[in-house]
This record gives structure tokens, sequence and C-alpha cells, in this order.
């Protein structure tokens, strides 16, 4: 893992360090800062760690991008709107999706800790059993005060030993990483927490099911029909039909279809919007009806292609 410690007055530091944890943080209004930036942090690949003060008057936007980030922000004068709402930063806070922005006037203590949307989906499934969960934020605080509590005290220990010990061994790194990411994935509203509340029964997913998937976010962006899919599982297509169904909730064609909302959506977060459009990152994930595909983008995402593309 890599360690960070500095102290800086610098707002485009300030906003360098950020965006070490938060690649789309970005600072649009700063006014002298006093004290200085006292920062903290240790990253590896998926992961980032962060404690830090300041003192300024400022506008901070961080947009989580394909990351999951659970932060907090104490201060006497701090307003932080996620998903056009209020909330309240001195409780720690989950962002997916969408970006968070924060104003706030004197002196602030945060933290942040972000992990990388695969990991988490990993670590949701070998914890529930469930092969075929893909983990969707339902909500941006803790699920109840004990996890809130939970998650504290594990956030208190990963702290003290990936930024605060002078005896920082990797595997004693990687339990802290794997504690802290456990910790937020069961304090926080997600359909992993949501399917834990409902007593759902965890089950892997059958391999003809599995090889399905694996074929279909492989070709994804190619012309797939329901007969390559049925041959890669080695079932005929109507057993294919059931068997996904049963186990996933859905059709392969509407997994399909899925993989290619998901992958059209990593395209135009990441698009010049001077150059790229919605209807050519939408043809090239086979959605050649440019309205259907937006009706179709919106719920799933909440907004439009275009304000994605120009995000």
């Amino acid at each position: 893992m890599e360690h960070t410690k500095l102290e800086t007055r610098d707002a485009a530091i300030v906003e360098e360090m950020w965006r070490s944890v938060v690649p789309g943080a970005r600072i649009s209004r700063a006014e002298a800062i006093q004290p200085a930036l006292n920062w903290q942090a240790v990253s590896d690949t998926g992961f980032a760690f962060c404690d830090y003060t300041i003192g300024s008057t400022m506008l901070v936007e961080s947009d989580p991008l394909d990351q999951i980030v659970v932060g907090r922000i104490a201060g006497s004068r701090v307003a932080g709107t996620y998903r056009r709402e209020r909330i309240d930063t001195a409780v720690p806070f989950m962002v997916v999706d969408r970006p968070l922005e924060v104003a706030f006037t004197g002196r602030i203590a945060g933290t942040a800790v972000a992990f990388s949307r695969t990991d988490f989906d990993d670590a949701a499934r070998r914890l529930s059993g469930d092969e075929g969960l893909r983990v969707r934020a339902t909500g941006h605080a803790p699920v109840s005060e004990q996890r809130m509590r939970y998650w504290t005290r594990t956030w208190e220990y990963a702290r003290d030993v990936l930024l605060r010990s002078s005896e920082r061994t990797p595997l004693i790194q990687h339990q802290a990483r794997t504690l802290m990411l456990e910790a937020s994935l069961l304090s926080f509203p997600t359909t992993f927490t949501d399917a834990l509340a409902a007593g759902r029964p965890a089950r892997p997913l059958p391999a003809p099911v599995r090889r399905a998937k694996a074929y279909i976010e492989a070709h994804a962006a190619e012309s797939v029909v329901l007969a390559d899919i049925a041959q890669a599982a080695r079932l005929s297509p109507r057993g294919l039909q059931y068997a996904f169904r049963a186990s996933t909730g859905r059709t392969p064609m509407q997994y399909l279809r899925r993989v290619r909302l998901d992958a059209a959506r990593a395209d135009l977060r990441s698009a010049d919007p001077s150059v790229d459009t919605v209807a050519a990152i939408a043809a090239r994930w086979g959605f050649s009806n440019l309205g259907r595909f937006a009706a179709m983008y919106r719920g799933e995402f909440g907004e439009t292609p275009s304000t994605t593309l120009r995000s």
C-alpha cells in the first residue's frame, strides 16, 4: 500500500489529494486555506482511505464514478447535498453513482474510504453465497444506530492500523482493508442488506447459469442471440431461460441488456461531450432506438444519458 502524509495551503494540492481517493472530486470555489490541510492517506488498487482536517470557505463536488465511497465530515458550518437532498455529513454516509456536493466555512475534520464496485460485489457474493448478487444502493445513511457504531469502531481500528501504526505489515493492512469493506457493506442500505433483512436463502448459481453470465459479459459488445448463450451454457434455449430466471430473477436477454446499459453508462461517464454523442455510445452497445435507450437508462440510473455525458 502507498502511504501519504502532508500539510498544505495550496488549493490545487488539496484537490489533488481528494482526487487520489475520489477521482471525480473537484473544488468549485475556495478562499484562503487556514488552517492548512493536514492529510494522511493510504491507497492500493481498488481501495483508498484518508483522514484529514482543513479550514476554508469552500465548495467541493465529489463524484464517485465507478467507486463506492463512505465518508464523514464534521464541522460547525457544513452543508452536504446528495441526490438533491440535504444530508447530515457528521453521520457516516455512502455515496454511489451521483456526486456529493459539500459547502463549508471554517474548520472541518473528515474521512473517506473508497472501494471499487467489483470488490464490493465480490464481497457481497462471498458473504451471502449468492453468486448472482449485484450490490445497488437503496439509501445513504447507516441502516441502524447499531450498525453505525459497528462501522465507526471498524473505521477507528482501520485508521490506527493503516495511518498511525509504526508496524505496518502487508497481512495486517490487508485484514484492515477487508474489515473496512465488510463493515461498509453491512452498515449501509443496499440490495445486499435488503436480502439479509428479508432472510433470503443464499444459493450459488448453477454452473450453466455461471457459464451463460460469463459469455454475456465477454460478448456484450457483439451481436448476441439466445441460441449463442444457450450453446455456451450447454443447455437448450428453453432450459437456459428457465434456469436463468429461476436463479437470477431475469431472463438471459434481460441480463444482457443490463450489462450493456452498465457499459454504456461507463462510456458516457468517461466520454468527451464535445466529441462523443449519446447516440453513438448507445449504438456501440446495441441500442439502435435512442428513445427506448433513454427510457431504459433513466429507469435504471435515475437520470438521462445526456445528463451523464455532461457530468
